[in-house]
C-alpha cells in the first residue's frame, strides 16, 4: 500500500495543473480502496416516472386476481368481480406480465432507432393512460353487471402493457445515462485516505436506489387492496391513474435538465450487421475493421468501410451480446418469482384469514426489499469493499380446509424479496454496463423480456396452478431454480474475471486537492 502511495503521489507531482488528469497504470491503484461517486439530483426525477409507473403497475395488479377469480357478491369477505376461477385468473395474470415485459422490447426500439428515451417514455405515459382509464370504466358495478367487466380488462391489459413496456425499456438506462463520469479517479477522503472513486460502483449503487424506489411504489396495493376489499374494484384503479398523471407532469418539469443521448435511426440494424459479419468471419475479433484489414476481408462489408465501424464499437455489441447470454438463466428464476403474485394469493384465499386480506401479504416482498437494499449499500457492500471484496456485476401440507393461519407465507414473501436484491439489480447493472451506448435501451429491454418469457412459461403451467397440484408444482419450481443457479454458476463462474481484456489497465486520477 505504502509503494501504491508513493506511485500516486510521484504522478501528482509531475501535474501541470493540479486539476489536471493523470494517467494511473493498474499496478498504481489496484490498492486502492473503491468506493461510489454521489449520485447526480436529476436523476431523482427520472425516478419519479419509475415510482410513478410501478406504483400504478403494482396498484393495479394487487387486486387483479381477486377481480378475475371471484364472483361479484357484495355479501362475500372476498372481493370479486369476473368470477373465471383460480386457472383463469392466473393465466390472465401470467398474459399481463408477460405482454408488459415482452413490450419492452417494442418501447426499446421506438426509443433507439426513432424518438430517443424522453419522448419514447412521455408517448408510454400517454398509452398507459389511456388502458387506466377503459379499466375504471369498465371496473364499475354497472360495468361488472352488464358483461362489460371482461372485455374491458382485456383492452385495458393490452394497452397498460404497452405502456409499461415503453417505460420500462426506458427510465433504466436513461437514469444511468445522467451520471456522465466514464472513468475512475483517485480521491482524499478527510481521514486522510486515498480511495478510488468508481463509476462501475456509481452505476450499481444507482440501479441499487433505483429498485428500491420500485419496491416504495410496489407497496401500493397496501391501498389498494384496501379499498377493493372496502369500497370497490373502479376507485382502487382510480388512485393508479392518479398517480401515473402526476408522475408523469414531474418528469416532463425535467426536461430541460436531462442528458439525453439522441437516437441512431440505424443501430439496431447495424448491431445486427455487425454479428452477421461476426458469424461470417468466426468471431468478433476477426470481424473489427483493424483484423477485416489484416484479412484483406474488409471491402467485402460495406459497413466496414464507415467511420462509425470502429474496433471499439464491434466490441461493445460482442459485450452486449455476451451479458444477453447471462439473461437466458433469467426466466428459469423468474418462473418461481411470479407465484407469489398470483397462486400464493389464492392459496391464501383457502386459509384462515382472521381479517387479512388474502391479497395483502404480497406487500412483504417490497417491504423487505425496502430495508435489505438500504441495508446492503451503507453496510454490507461498504464492509466488503473495505476488506478489498469486491462485487462485480458478472457475478402446503395436507390439512382441513382454512386451518393454516394465512401468515404462514410470510417466509416465502421475504425470501424471494432478499433474492431480488442480488438478481434484479445485477441484471440491470449487466444490461446498461456492457450495452453499446446506442443500444442500451433494446439490451435492458431484453433483460425485462427475461420476465416476459418466465409469465408466458407460467402461462403454460396454469392447469397445475389449483389444487390438487399446487405442492408438486411449487416443489418442482423450486428444484428448477436450484438447478438454474447451479448452471449459472458453471456457465460464467470461470470467466468472471475476464471482462476487462489485456495485462494494463490505464485510468485517469486526479490529484487530492481537486
Amino acid at each position: 500500500m505504502g509503494d501504491t502511495k508513493d506511485n500516486i503521489a510521484g504522478a501528482e507531482e509531475a501535474q501541470v495543473h493540479p486539476d489536471a488528469p493523470v494517467k494511473l497504470a493498474a499496478e498504481q491503484w489496484a490498492g486502492l480502496r473503491r468506493v461510489p461517486d454521489k449520485l447526480p439530483t436529476v436523476a431523482l426525477l427520472i425516478l419519479v416516472v419509475e415510482l410513478g409507473e410501478r406504483f400504478t403497475y403494482f396498484g393495479l395488479s394487487g387486486p387483479i386476481q381477486n377481480y378475475i377469480n371471484n364472483p361479484y357478491d357484495p355479501s362475500s369477505d372476498l372481493p370479486g368481480a369476473l368470477g373465471r376461477g383460480q386457472a383463469v385468473a392466473t393465466a390472465l395474470g401470467n398474459f399481463f406480465k408477460f405482454w408488459a415485459y415482452a413490450s419492452t422490447v417494442i418501447g426499446a426500439v421506438i426509443a433507439d432507432q426513432y424518438l430517443g428515451k424522453f419522448k419514447a417514455i412521455l408517448a408510454a405515459c400517454s398509452v398507459y393512460t389511456i388502458g387506466l382509464i377503459i379499466l375504471v370504466a369498465t371496473s364499475t358495478p354497472q360495468a361488472i353487471t352488464s358483461g362489460a367487466g371482461f372485455g374491458g380488462l382485456i383492452a385495458a391489459m393490452i394497452t397498460i402493457g404497452l405502456g409499461t413496456g415503453g417505460i420500462k425499456a426506458n427510465v433504466t438506462p436513461m437514469c444511468a445515462e445522467q451520471y456522465q463520469n466514464s472513468h475512475p479517479v483517485v480521491k482524499t477522503l478527510k481521514s486522510g485516505e486515498e480511495v478510488l472513486v468508481d463509476p462501475e460502483l456509481t452505476v450499481q449503487r444507482l440501479f441499487m436506489w433505483f429498485y428500491w424506489v420500485v419496491n416504495i411504489g410496489a407497496l401500493s396495493p397496501l391501498i389498494t387492496v384496501n379499498v377493493e376489499a372496502h369500497h370497490s374494484f373502479w376507485l382502487a384503479y382510480l388512485i393508479p391513474l392518479i398517480a401515473i398523471l402526476i408522475s408523469a407532469a414531474v418528469f416532463i418539469s425535467g426536461q430541460k435538465k436531462y442528458v439525453k443521448v439522441p437516437p441512431e435511426g440505424s443501430a439496431i440494424v447495424d448491431a445486427f450487421r455487425v454479428t452477421s459479419i461476426a458469424i461470417k468471419e468466426k468471431g468478433f475479433e476477426n470481424a473489427t475493421p483493424s483484423a477485416l484489414r489484416e484479412s484483406g476481408h474488409e471491402s467485402n462489408y460495406a459497413i466496414a468501410r464507415e467511420a462509425k465501424y470502429t474496433d471499439e464499437y464491434v466490441m461493445d455489441v460482442m459485450r452486449g451480446l455476451n451479458s444477453c447470454k447471462m439473461f437466458l438463466f433469467f426466466p428459469l428464476y423468474f418462473i418461481c418469482w411470479i407465484q407469489i403474485w398470483n397462486n400464493l394469493i389464492s392459496q391464501a384465499g383457502e386459509m384462515a384469514l382472521h381479517g387479512t386480506p388474502n391479497d395483502l401479504l404480497q406487500n412483504l416482498d417490497p417491504i423487505a426489499l425496502c430495508i435489505f437494499i438500504p441495508f446492503l449499500d451503507i453496510v454490507v457492500y461498504p464492509l466488503f469493499r473495505k476488506y478489498r471484496i469486491n462485487f462485480d456485476p458478472h457475478y402446503i401440507y395436507n390439512s382441513p380446509p382454512k386451518s393454516i393461519h394465512v401468515w404462514i407465507q410470510a417466509p416465502a414473501y421475504i425470501l424471494v424479496a432478499f433474492s431480488e436484491a442480488f438478481i434484479i439489480v445485477t441484471g440491470l447493472e449487466l444490461a446498461f454496463t456492457h450495452a453499446p451506448k446506442n443500444l442500451r435501451s433494446v439490451v435492458s429491454a431484453l433483460f425485462w423480456l427475461t420476465i416476459g418469457v418466465a409469465a408466458a412459461i407460467c402461462i403454460a403451467l396454469a392447469p397445475v396452478s389449483q389444487d390438487p397440484y399446487l405442492v408438486w408444482m411449487y416443489a418442482s419450481l423450486g428444484i428448477v431454480g436450484f438447478v438454474a443457479g447451479c448452471a449459472f454458476y458453471a456457465c460464467f463462474y470461470p470467466g468472471r474475471n475476464k471482462a476487462t481484456p489485456g495485462q494494463e489497465v490505464i485510468i485517469e486520477g486526479r490529484s487530492p486537492d481537486s
